[in-house]
């Protein structure tokens, strides 16, 4: 089959809403010549238009040659329909499944065909086409997505978040874009963490590009701005017990210099931050800002909480694994931090042959990515891309929560686990599991009742030959052609088509007795409520760790006795001296 055919005629170039008004004036009484010449259309080409006698091409449609598509046109737009609707689901059908499903269709609807009947599986030629006919599909390489993100990214997490956001907004009256703050770690490495397509020699099975190390060190960076588009000088952790201003060289000024051991956020580094943010912000009290940032344990301690409180910031999390989607800085402001950090990396190590980059190089290569990405711009459709200002809860589209329909089942026990507000009253929810019963219902399965024989009796007829008797049936008002004779006519009228949709319904994950465990969402940590249970979590470790500390200790001191009772049990005298061995002078050779 020639997959990039160069048409060579001018064939069929008319336009098709002027073929289909020609055919409505046919139909009301215009002569053929009449209407080719007013139309500008081919006399032959209108009159088998108008008497239905192109098996091929009914009404305006075009179609050139004699071959046709293996599957009708029905079953083909349900395959795509079905492809779609998986990847909407993070189930994507890669070309072999795509293949599979055209021949399990082709063989389940007894349709002919020329697929291979030792693999199952239509060939790359058909697969190609079906790319051609199908605009809306494209071959791509999805992103791999934690089952715990898909999940937990649904509409009532996020209904949630936007209806707690509302509140502290009215409640503390926050209406200065100003005052309302995002702010996020992430991690920088000594080595890219993308390589780039380059140009290389053609046909070479591996290709490389030079790197510092296979892996690089890891150093944490602390983003914050508001939503003004404005930032607040960041903050850097580096993996050192000791403090070292060679390490800070380079940096954006005003930056937050600090270290630990494992160069990530802990609870004592993200109280630093809080003073550093409280003293660009001006928070206070009497004029409250408000701090959004995701629930990780460390943002959560009595020591964070109590400085907020005391200082009038208002912490509220994210919903977990809501970030990709919620958070201004991992939507607008990390992506092109990575990609020109990772740019900066590469330069230097052209200028350096024969060097690696360091600890001490990250500095100047972090500064100059960060001057490029921390823009106004790029903070300010942070922001307006997630709905957090201007404030819009409907900001998010709906295929983005299909994911979660997968999961959205109902609970069998009687525990009701509806989320209500701090009034009592229900939040929105969901009907993906309904959205999903419907689309089943809906499919072509239940819509393609109609005869759809078009296939087979055009290739029986380019077998057989032309038969004057046959008749063409062409209803405008559905959406599908069929051509029958006479003596066959209703034969396939009352035939189920199969769709893919039968064949491998869409995933759900089966009813669950109980939660193992219930999601927070979004939650307001520095609320009385909250407050109080990081009071009772700490003084529970406290206690934990006690006992624990305690029974470390009588079991080294059991440990301790039993090593000397066995070390006495052991000793031994010397058989000339009579010296204990014990007692014997260091490095002194005895024989046993």
């Amino acid at each position: 089959m020639v997959r990039n055919y160069i048409r060579k005629t001018k064939r069929q170039t008319w336009d098709a809403n002027v073929m289909q008004t020609a055919l409505n004036e046919i139909a009301n009484g215009m002569p053929f010549k009449r209407a080719s010449k007013i139309f500008n259309l081919p006399l032959t080409t209108l009159k088998r238009r108008a008497k239905g006698q192109n098996k091929l091409a009914k009404g305006n449609s075009k179609h050139l040659g004699r071959c046709i598509s293996t599957l009708p046109e029905e079953i083909e737009t349900s395959l795509k329909n079905y492809a779609l609707e998986m990847e909407d689901r993070l189930f994507g059908l890669t070309k072999k499944d795509i293949c599979k499903m055209a021949y399990q269709l082709a063989e389940r609807n007894g349709i002919q065909h020329k697929f291979s009947r030792d693999k199952k599986a239509a060939g790359t030629a058909w697969f190609k086409e079906f790319l051609r006919r199908n605009p809306e599909l494209s071959f791509r390489t999805p992103e791999a997505t934690s089952a715990a993100r898909a999940r937990g990214f649904n509409k009532e997490a996020v209904a949630k978040f936007f209806y707690t956001l509302e509140e502290i907004m009215r409640v503390h009256n926050i209406t200065d874009p100003m005052r309302i703050y995002n702010m996020d770690e992430s991690g920088i490495q000594t080595v890219p963490s993308k390589v780039s397509k380059i140009v290389a020699h053609k046909g070479r099975k591996q290709v490389g590009f030079l790197t510092s190390a296979e892996r690089g060190q890891n150093i944490s960076i602390v983003l914050c701005l508001n939503a003004t588009g404005q930032f607040i000088p960041p903050a850097i952790i580096f993996p050192r017990k000791r403090h070292n201003d060679l390490l800070y060289q380079g940096l954006p000024y005003g930056t937050l210099c600090l270290h630990n051991e494992s160069g990530y956020m802990k609870s004592d580094t993200f109280v630093k931050f809080l003073e550093h943010f409280q003293k660009h912000c001006q928070s206070s009290v009497d004029k409250k800002v408000l701090l959004i940032l995701d629930g990780h344990v460390t943002h959560q301690t009595v020591e964070a909480i109590e400085y907020c409180r005391s200082n009038g910031i208002i912490m509220l999390s994210f919903p977990p694994h809501c970030t990709h989607e919620m958070q201004p800085l991992d939507v607008a402001v990390f992506s092109p931090l990575m990609t020109y950090y990772n740019e900066e990396l590469n330069l230097w190590l052209k200028a350096n042959p024969g060097k690696i980059v360091t600890l001490y190089n990250v500095g100047p290569l972090f500064g100059k990515a960060y001057r490029r990405a921390a823009t106004l711009n790029n903070g300010l459709s942070g922001f307006e891309k997630t709905g957090i200002f201007p404030y819009n809860p409907n900001i998010l589209p709906d295929w983005k929560f299909k994911p979660s329909c997968t999961t959205d089942r109902p609970m069998v026990a009687s525990t009701d686990h509806t989320m209500t507000t701090s009034n009592g009253d229900p939040l929105p929810t969901t009907n993906c599991e309904k959205n999903a019963e419907s689309q089943r219902e809906e499919t072509p399965s239940s819509q393609l009742q109609k005869t759809w024989a078009l296939n087979n009796e055009i290739k029986k007829e380019f077998s057989s030959g032309n038969s004057s008797d046959d008749v063409s049936i062409f209803d405008e008002n559905e959406s599908s052609v069929s051509i029958v004779s006479p003596s066959q006519n209703n034969l396939n009228e009352n035939k189920k088509i199969v769709t893919p949709f039968d064949i491998s319904p869409l995933p759900v994950a089966p009813p669950q007795s109980r939660s193992s465990r219930q999601s927070k969402g979004a939650t307001v940590f520095t609320s009385s409520p909250n407050y109080l249970l990081a009071k009772e979590r700490l003084s529970t470790r406290m206690k934990t760790s006690q006992a624990t500390n305690i029974a470390r200790k009588k079991l080294f001191s059991k440990t301790k006795a039993n090593k000397k009772k066995r070390h006495e049990e052991d000793d031994a005298a010397c058989i000339f001296c009579c010296e204990l061995f014990s007692t014997s002078a260091a490095k002194e050779k005895w024989i046993k």
